[in-house]
């Protein structure tokens, strides 16, 4: 029977090492579990202060936003303006460069028509003089 005594024994210094392990390993899971936990509560306060930066930057410019997209949209109706203007302007220069085109026609017409007169009345007063002086000179004659 001696030999079951120290059998369970050793069974005992077993029991106790493992469960001296098992605290151990308790332990330890416990301080590092603190120590992420602490970890993580900084990491929340730095990303609350993130947040608390953030949102007071952005708040100015979200306040800004409205006014802005109103400048936007007033800038587009100038720019929709301005195109309606620039369409009319080039129909008007169109209608000033088709009117100037009707216009040197008709003084060419004018002044194809007058140079026909003019050269009709050149021969006019050219054969009324060849008359005049034919006539001056029969009569001289007789």
């Amino acid at each position: 029977m001696g030999d079951c005594n120290v059998y369970i024994m050793g069974g005992e210094e077993m029991t106790t090492l493992l469960l001296s392990i098992i605290t151990l390993a308790c332990v330890v899971l416990v301080i590092v579990l603190i120590y992420v936990l602490l970890e993580l509560r900084r990491a929340t306060q730095k990303l609350e202060q993130f947040i608390t930066t953030s949102e007071t930057s952005l708040k100015p410019t979200l306040d800004e936003l409205p006014g802005t997209i109103r400048s936007i949209r007033h800038i587009a109706e100038n720019i929709a303006t301005v195109t309606d203007d620039v369409k009319t302007l080039s129909g008007s220069v169109r209608d000033v460069g088709e009117n100037i085109r009707l216009t040197s026609g008709y003084i060419e017409e004018i002044a194809s028509s007058s140079s026909v007169q003019v050269s009709g009345l050149r021969a006019g007063i050219r054969a009324g003089f060849n008359v005049l002086v034919n006539n001056l000179l029969t009569k001289h004659k007789k």
